[in-house]
């Protein structure tokens, strides 16, 4: 198919991950849903390439569809590619449409590597330890405007959008 993202189907994820850093200048990977666990574990993406494109580091969130991590995470991509200073560890408002909030959360790499395969991967085969990379988790409201740890989020999107990051 002409329309494919990929030139071959049958690519090597790995290649697929080479493939997107040679296009983009960054990659995407999402991870399924677990219902096999207790409690379940949810959907989530990450990126690879973001601390090499932009000095800015690697993003992961939790909770959504693929392509909407990739909207959100283009948008992080072009804000900084703009220029854009995005602030870590604190709410703030003008990533998102609508006045929504959003944070973007430190997360410890080295106790959470393993959520992260083909970034480890990534860094053991540039030479370097696989939990050397920083990493943010890009958090996003509920429907109110609420964001996870603030009081009245949305109970049925908690169990949805896990924060591995330590809330402000």
């Amino acid at each position: 198919m002409a329309d494919d993202v990929f030139p071959d189907r049958d690519m090597s994820h790995r290649d697929k991950v080479l493939f997107m850093l040679e296009r983009e200048g960054w990659a995407m990977d999402a991870v399924p849903a677990r219902a096999d666990t207790d409690p379940p574990f949810p959907r989530y993406a990450f990126t690879i390439g973001f601390e090499d494109r932009f000095g800015f580091p690697e993003l992961c969130l939790f909770g959504l569809a693929p392509v909407a991590c990739r909207g959100l995470f283009g948008l992080v991509a072009d804000a900084l590619a703009g220029g854009t200073e995005l602030p870590v560890g604190a709410p703030f408002i003008g990533l998102l449409d609508g006045g929504q909030p959003c944070a973007l959360l430190p997360v410890d790499a080295p106790s959470c590597v393993s959520l992260f395969p083909s970034l480890a991967e990534h860094h053991r085969l540039a030479g370097h330890a696989e939990d050397d990379f920083r990493m943010v988790q890009l958090t996003w409201p509920d429907p109110a405007g609420v964001l996870p740890w603030e009081p009245g989020f949305a109970p049925d999107l908690a169990p949805i959008q896990l924060l591995i990051a330590d809330p402000p």
